[in-house]
């Protein structure tokens, strides 16, 4: 059934756009240039919008750090109306509905979540016209099984280069110990975000995965997870925002396109559990983590939640080994 007109929470329709703050970002372009993003417009040192080839106009926005220190600025959501808007502005700590100076325009206004992260939930924005996967030069691959040979005479050819990114998917964040309730409550409660997946740990849960509730209509798995961080030192920062790409010879080209370049690998390439996405996750040149996904799944209000405990193959059914590091 779909979501009742009625809903209280904030009625959100899809992700838009994550904002990062480094302290060069020139610097910050190649990296992502060479991570599939291009240029949607460039604002002399101060910002830069990048585009997929996707109908958002922007994806990912990047912003000089006015003190130099690299941060992470929020991400986007964007919702069904105005009306959205002006319910979102009753929530405690809600900035004012503003006019987003980005390409596209619409209207914006900011949340402050329980740990300080920022939400950002816009409307209005002029989508522009997306380009077809076969404009980036993208097959959708016939593929040859023992039992079924569909492909005759034909050949997949490939080239190794940074792979085109679609769109924004998904990002996560930390929370410090004791805090898990306090974000479940205020993100199932203020927008409309619902439990995919939860991971225990010790028998508590711990990692949570969201995603876009709009009742019977599929969604992706997940547009938002939390995560707790490793000790009450540890700042409870964003974890990692990643971008669709088309399918995984794209994927696997484009790691070995960074490796080539230099770039520092975090984990991958392998396949998620939950969600099972593929996955790829690099660091870029001010230590955020971009992870490149590809075929993940889709839920609705009817597909069952599942809870279970962490473990070494909880996150990932193959690929290299989780690293320490990684929460």
């Amino acid at each position: 059934m779909p979501i009742a007109l009625d809903d209280t929470r904030v009625r959100l329709l899809k992700t838009a756009f994550v904002t990062y703050y480094h302290a060069d970002i020139h610097k910050a372009s190649k990296f992502l240039l060479d991570f599939g993003f291009e240029v949607a417009e460039q604002r002399g040192d101060d910002a830069i919008f990048f585009k997929g080839y996707g109908p958002d106009p922007y994806c990912y926005v990047a912003r000089k750090s006015p003190d130099g220190v690299p941060r992470f600025g929020g991400a986007a959501y964007l919702v069904e109306s105005e009306h959205e808007l002006e319910k979102a502005s009753k929530i405690p700590g809600a900035s004012r509905i503003e006019k987003l100076d980005a390409p596209g325009g619409g209207s914006i206004i900011t949340l402050t979540d329980p740990i300080g992260h920022l939400v950002h939930l816009v409307h209005g924005i002029r989508e522009k016209e997306p380009e077809a996967p076969e404009s980036k030069d993208l097959q959708k691959l016939v593929e040859n099984y023992p039992d079924e040979k569909r492909r005759i005479g034909k050949f997949q050819r490939f080239q190794v280069r940074p792979a085109p990114i679609h769109k924004w998917g998904h990002y996560g964040v930390g929370y410090p110990p004791g805090r898990y309730q306090d974000m479940v409550d205020w993100y199932t409660g203020n927008l409309s975000l619902a439990f995919s997946d939860k991971v225990t740990i010790g028998g508590k849960d711990a990692v949570s995965f969201f995603h876009i509730d709009r009742g019977q209509e599929y969604t992706d798995h997940h547009s938002f997870y939390i995560k707790p961080t490793r000790g009450a030192d540890e700042k409870p920062d964003v974890a990692h925002s990643a971008f669709e790409v088309h399918d995984y010879d794209v994927q696997q080209l484009a790691h070995n396109y960074l490796e080539s370049k230099g770039y520092k690998l975090s984990w991958g390439v392998g396949r998620h559990v939950l969600g099972s996405q593929i996955f790829d996750y690099w660091y870029d040149e001010s230590g955020f983590e971009l992870e490149h996904y590809a075929d993940g799944d889709l839920v609705n209000c009817d597909t069952e939640v599942t809870v279970q405990e962490n473990g070494p193959k909880t996150m990932y059914v193959w690929g290299p080994p989780r690293p320490e590091t990684r929460g």
